[in-house]
C-alpha cells in the first residue's frame, strides 16, 4: 500500500468518526425535543381538564342561586321579622354585613372546617357533578332590626326619579328595598374551587 493510499484511508476513517459523532448529537437533540413535546402535551391536557372542571363548578354555583333565594319566597326567610335577626345555623343568614377579605368574600367562607362546624347541615350537594356549595347570605345593613335608610343599603324605587330623560328615564314605581348578598364557595372534583357573589332586592 502506497503512502498516498494510507493517507486517504486515514482521512476516511476520521471523516467517518465525525459523521458518527454528529449523528449521535442529533439523536440526543431529537430525544430531548421529543420529551419536551410530550411534557408540553401533558401540561396542556391538564390545563384543559382544569378549565373544564372550573367551568362546571361555576355552572353549579349559578344553578344554586335560585335554590338559595327560594328561602325568601317560600322558606324560613319569607317573614320580615325573620330577616331582622341573625339565623346563622339554620339558614346561613346574617342580618348585617359580614367582614371579608380584600376581594369582598366573607371571612366565614374562607375556612371550610369552621364553616361546616358553624353551619353543619346547609351545604348544597350536587352528587352527580361532585360539587358542594357553601353559601352565606348577608343583609347589607350595619345593625340588626328593622330596615332604615341610615343603616342599610337601599335599592331605591320611588325615592330616585332618575332624571326623566332618554339616557336615564324615570324608574318604575315600587317599594324601596334593602339589598341582600349571596356569597358562594363551590368546591368540585380535584379540589377545583370557585367563588361567586350575587345581590338582589325583595
Amino acid at each position: 500500500m502506497t503512502n498516498s493510499q494510507k493517507i486517504n484511508l486515514s482521512s476516511a476513517r476520521r471523516q467517518s468518526g465525525v459523521v458518527l459523532f454528529i449523528t449521535l448529537v442529533a439523536l440526543v437533540i431529537m430525544l430531548i425535543a421529543s420529551v419536551a413535546l410530550i411534557r408540553s402535551t401533558d401540561t396542556n391536557l391538564l390545563i384543559s381538564g382544569s378549565l373544564a372542571f372550573k367551568r362546571d363548578v361555576v355552572n353549579q354555583a349559578e344553578r344554586s342561586i335560585p335554590e338559595i333565594k327560594a328561602q325568601f319566597t317560600t322558606g324560613a326567610l319569607n317573614i320580615i321579622s325573620a330577616r331582622e335577626v341573625d339565623s346563622i345555623s339554620s339558614n346561613n343568614y346574617y342580618a348585617t354585613i359580614q367582614p371579608g377579605n380584600s376581594l369582598g368574600i366573607p371571612n366565614v367562607l374562607l375556612n371550610t372546617t369552621t364553616f361546616d362546624s358553624t353551619m353543619p347541615n346547609n351545604n348544597i350537594a350536587y352528587s352527580s357533578a361532585g360539587v358542594t356549595i357553601r353559601y352565606v347570605i348577608d343583609r347589607m345593613c350595619l345593625a340588626t332590626g328593622a330596615i332604615s335608610i341610615s343603616n342599610c343599603t337601599i335599592s331605591a324605587a320611588n325615592t330616585d326619579p332618575g332624571g326623566g330623560n332618554l339616557q336615564m328615564p324615570d324608574k318604575l314605581s315600587g317599594t324601596d328595598g334593602v339589598i341582600y348578598r349571596i356569597s358562594i364557595r363551590a368546591t368540585g372534583p380535584k379540589n377545583t374551587e370557585a367563588f361567586m357573589q350575587s345581590t338582589f332586592t325583595i
